[in-house]
């Protein structure tokens, strides 16, 4: 559910990049040692780039800090969202509040 939330609010992150699939070369990472050790369902690896990207609002643009900033941001405000799909009981808040953390966070992380 975390990067489907993340591929319809984060510009930066890309679905078609992402691969679930425990490959043998990633056998000695951190993420499937703790899935297959402690039994953590859902261990993710998010990475970046230092050249650019190739889709999306950022094509053909460096990753800067802002980019990253709002990225980091968006994946907090995607985090809520889970917990709030997980335990809607507990956060009785108004529906449209994450619209506006989303406009927040979109006003401080513009590229320039």
């Amino acid at each position: 559910a975390l990067p489907k939330i993340l591929s319809q609010t984060a510009p930066a992150f890309c679905m078609g990049s992402c691969s679930f699939v425990v490959e043998k070369s990633k056998e000695s990472t951190a993420r499937v040692v703790v899935w297959r050790e402690i039994g953590v369902q859902r261990s993710y690896t998010m990475e970046s780039t230092l050249c650019g990207c190739d889709q999306g609002k950022y094509k053909g643009l460096q990753i800067g800090t802002k980019e990253l900033e709002e990225m980091g941001a968006k994946f907090c405000v995607g985090l809520l969202r889970l917990k709030r799909m997980a335990s809607p009981l507990e956060y009785n808040l108004p529906s449209n509040l994450l619209d506006i953390e989303n406009e927040l966070i979109e006003s401080s992380c513009k590229v320039t």
